[in-house]
């Protein structure tokens, strides 16, 4: 928790699963803490990760999550488009603790 302007905060971050329905998740929790970080949520992060791919059964519907970074928003189209294959999808708990381990600490830093 971090003070600033005499005001209590606290710094959230999102690491949900790598797949529509996962970025859906986020666009929502945005509309109520619009500066809410996602982690473990990048292109690097999903290809890093291609052995542990499953199938995402059915897509999120919608076309666009406005509430998305430009980033984000491009992982969301891509797995929309089926860039990587089709309805890939990378649950969070198949990643490694280990290999989130490091930018899950970095981001707890205060700031």
């Amino acid at each position: 928790m971090g003070v600033r302007d005499g005001v209590k905060y606290a710094k959230c971050i999102y690491w949900g699963d790598l797949d529509t329905h996962g970025f859906a998740i986020l666009h929502r929790a945005r509309s109520y803490l619009p500066s809410l970080q996602s982690v473990l949520m990048d292109e690097d992060t999903l290809l890093r990760h291609k052995a542990l791919w499953v199938d995402e059964k059915e897509q999120h519907p919608a076309a666009e999550l406005t509430l998305l970074t430009e980033a984000e928003q491009e992982v969301y189209q891509g797995l929309k488009r089926q860039r990587w294959g089709q309805n890939v999808r990378l649950e969070q708990e198949r990643i490694a603790w280990d290999a989130a381990q490091s930018t899950l600490q970095r981001l707890a830093v205060p700031v």
